[in-house]
């Protein structure tokens, strides 16, 4: 039983981590039947194995989540969020008791009521707000091809590494058996009987040498349900992506990256993602874009870690550190930026504002590069400030087996990963032209320039003279993303699967090998390492400026995206789908409901030391907070309440006008789903009253023979509300724009000196004659028409 039990734990763990990530995509796309149907078998595995080994509580658990899913593919029942939640939270319990089983041998006691009975309920349950778009996991023939083979055991990876170093022995073997088989000139038959030995070592040997490989899809199994939990508890909208899962990393190895990988992620998406408000502000999408990429590179597998983020301040890292005591300013004065980056792995320093579950103890990043360098990997920082920020890992390949391309060179054979190589022609060719510049060569092919390497001058060897010269290749390669050089050999060789291991200390100081390889002839072969011999060499191979002309093209459509009209989705109060171009908007505001309040007829919001106008609209229940779109002409701001945003969208070309003006400038269509336009022209023409004062200089307006105090106590608050300066009397100082006399006295209204504008204001309603030009003082309309045709500004 204790070996069934082993067998059973093995195989749930893998099942538990598969049905996570497939959970989630489903989630993606629940119209996928196929992943429906992989999870259902999935689950449906766990509890017949329970089942057998007696385990209620794993087999009530499993047929609670198989009852659910099968309702879904009967039809019966519809998949949203609530329930995909309700069924990881399912696995999340299996996994509890699969670990307390692995350690204590028997099932625990206890009841599972409160995770089985979200199943139930989970039709009544709202969707959750954020969703995670565009989960690529791995390809459907390998996940269909696994379902078929979950059986296996637990072998000691030391016992591995034994076998595979007596199968290479064997190997070795019988390479020398063959050649002595050929010198003793043996019967054909006895040889065709060696031929298929020897192909049955062959294979087995590709089959150890595989046992300790796996493919880095497995790593990122888990990746989707860490993004998709996070982004729903911290309100963000998150488009996960993976490749390069067919890359295929040493057991052990991987077991070492999996959480620094997992921490990578979740930083990015606590610190780099940024809140709605400020992603909307910079201009970027309300989803945002977290990738995670594997390649293999030289004698090193690299992985990506990419989000689209706001990226790391150097400045705002050093004044952190100060403010932490991790440096001092002298000593963050004279830090480069890279090394203010790299604040980020010091012990103890953080990012984060505050202490929350998720971040901020200062216990991170530090421990990530400190995990990594125990197996020989590096981590590196690629930083777009403001617009993302990109975290490779890199680590060693020790064990791993690889696609390479044999060359040969003074007389010499080597590998090259095949990876690396983009392309590979005979220097010969007509599409080749070889210059020497500077000292140097340059190959150019089909008009791009690359950088010649010759690998006997890289090896510091002389080259073989029964060498054909007509035979030498050119084998393009790119060690890393942006580079790319030409190398040239004396010939190409062939194409093998090969199983790298570390080469000796001195041949690995070099820089110039990756490891060494054992080809089926048996000859030990060099691996190089093909940007360590572009370091050794000191060119550079960087692609920038070769392609001048594509790269001006794509700039230039990179820059019409960039100017094309964008447009900012949103969720009306009142239900609706509506949209207004993004650059009227100054950003989206959320404040308590308390905020907002009911003044002279019209509805204003306190947002800090200023009041704002408010587009005052059938609303439902706001709830405590509101959202508010700021819309901003340049000198006013009007607040528009929303419900939600939806996302940043490019305004279509066709927009059907709305038959009169008003609110909605017109329809049109977003994928296929009509949203209604708004007209901020309009909405700014009918809260014009309510600006916020302007920073354009504001006209004077001095009060003559206000004897009886009238115009500074009625008029004046007038005025100034119009967006005028008051001053009364003789005040000495600027000279006024206009003057307002309030006297039937014509020596009270003269102003010495300039020609200032006069208006006279009469205190009877009836004027005095057909040329009586002055104006009735309770007038309102008449003074400010009467102010903005002699000296502008102010406002209606």
């Amino acid at each position: 039983m204790d070996d069934l039990l082993n067998d059973f734990l093995a195989e749930t763990a893998e099942i538990l981590a598969e049905a996570g990530g497939a959970l989630v995509a489903w989630e993606a796309d629940p119209t996928d039947r196929a992943q429906l149907d992989a999870i259902f078998r999935l689950v449906h595995t766990i509890k017949g194995s329970s089942g057998f080994l007696a385990l209620p509580r794993v087999t009530a658990l499993s047929h609670a989540a198989e009852e659910a899913l099968d309702q879904v593919r009967r039809d019966a029942r519809a998949a949203d969020s609530a329930l995909v939640s309700a069924v990881l939270a399912v696995v999340d319990r299996l996994s509890e008791l699969c670990r307390v089983l692995g350690s204590d041998g028997v099932e625990p006691a206890g009841d599972d009521a409160d995770v089985i009975e979200p199943l139930a309920m989970a039709e009544a349950v709202p969707e959750a707000p954020v969703e995670i778009a565009g989960i690529t996991l791995r390809r459907e023939d390998d996940f269909a091809a696994e379902l078929q083979s979950w059986r296996s055991i637990r072998v000691p990876l030391p016992l591995l590494d034994t076998v595979m170093t007596g199968v290479t022995d064997i190997v070795l073997a019988r390479n020398e058996f063959a050649r002595m088989l050929r010198e003793s000139g043996a019967d054909a038959s006895l040889i065709a009987s060696f031929d298929r030995l020897s192909d049955s070592i062959a294979g087995m040997r590709q089959s150890v040498s595989q046992m300790r490989m796996q493919r880095i899809d497995k790593l990122f199994a888990p990746l989707p349900r860490v993004v998709r939990d996070l982004a729903q508890d911290l309100g963000k909208k998150i488009k996960f992506t993976t490749s390069g899962g067919e890359v295929e990393l040493d057991r052990e190895m991987m077991e070492n990256i999996r959480d620094p990988l997992i921490h990578i992620v979740r930083n990015a998406i606590d610190h780099g993602i940024e809140p709605l408000d400020e992603r909307v502000a910079a201009g970027k999408g309300i989803t945002a874009t977290i990738s995670v990429a594997a390649r293999q590179s030289g004698n090193q597998i690299e992985i990506a870690v990419r989000d689209d983020g706001r990226g790391l301040s150097p400045d705002a890292l050093a004044q952190k550190a100060i403010a932490a005591r991790v440096l001092t300013a002298a000593e963050a004065r004279g830090l480069t930026a890279k090394d203010r980056l790299e604040l980020i792995f010091r012990p103890g320093f953080s990012t984060a504002a505050k202490v929350t579950a998720i971040s901020g103890r200062g216990v991170g990043m530090d421990i990530v590069k400190a995990n990594l360098e125990k197996i020989g990997g590096v981590v590196e920082l690629r930083n777009d400030e403001g617009r993302g920020l990109t975290i490779v890992l890199r680590v060693p390949m020790t064990l791993t087996i690889i696609s390479g391309l044999m060359v040969r060179a003074a007389g010499q054979y080597f590998a090259i990963p095949r990876g690396s190589v983009r392309e590979i022609l005979l220097e010969t060719s007509d599409t080749v032209r070889i210059d020497r510049v500077g000292g140097g060569e340059l190959a150019t092919v089909r008009g791009e320039q690359l950088p010649l390497l010759r690998l006997e001058d890289v090896l510091g060897c002389t080259r073989d003279e029964q060498d054909d010269v007509d035979d030498r290749a050119l084998v393009v390669i790119r060690p890393g993303q942006g580079q790319s050089y030409a190398l040239s050999v004396a010939a190409i060789h062939d194409h093998e699967e090969l199983v790298i291991k570390p080469a000796a200390p001195m041949i690995m100081a070099t820089g110039l090998y990756a490891g060494t390889t054992l080809p089926d002839n048996g000859r030990p072969v060099l691996l190089l390492d093909v940007q360590g011999m572009l370091a050794a060499s000191g060119i550079d191979a960087s692609e920038e400026g070769r392609s001048g002309d594509a790269e001006a093209a794509a700039a230039d459509e990179a820059q019409s995206a960039r100017h094309a009209t964008q447009l900012l989705l949103f969720r009306d109060m009142n239900g609706r789908t509506r949209g207004v171009h993004l650059s009227a908007i100054e950003r989206v505001e959320e404040v308590p409901a308390t905020s907002m309040f009911e003044s002279a007829g019209r509805t204003q919001v306190r947002i800090g030391d200023d009041i704002f106008p408010v587009h005052t609209t059938t609303q439902s229940d706001i709830g405590e907070t509101l959202k508010l779109l700021r819309i901003h002409d340049g000198r006013a701001v009007l607040c528009y309440p929303i419900a939600s945003v939806i996302d940043i969208v490019r305004l279509p070309d066709v927009i059907q006008p709305a038959a009169a003006p008003g609110l909605i400038a017109g329809v049109i269509l977003v994928g296929d789903e009509p949203v209604e336009l708004i007209d901020p022209f309009w909405l700014m023409a009918q809260y014009g009253a309510g600006r916020t004062p302007s920073t354009l200089r504001r006209p004077l307006c001095r009060l003559a023979g206000d004897d009886d105090g009238w115009g500074s106590n009625f008029l004046a608050p007038t005025l100034l509300n119009a967006g005028y300066r008051v001053v009364s009397g003789d005040d000495a100082g600027e000279t006024p724009d206009v003057l307002l006399c309030l006297s039937d006295e014509a020596d009270a209204c003269a102003h010495p000196g300039d020609a200032v504008p006069v208006i006279r204001l009469r205190a009877s309603l009836a004027a005095n004659g057909p040329d009586d030009e002055t104006v009735y003082r309770y007038d309102r309309a008449a003074l400010l028409d009467a102010l903005r045709s002699r000296v502008g500004g102010g406002r209606a």
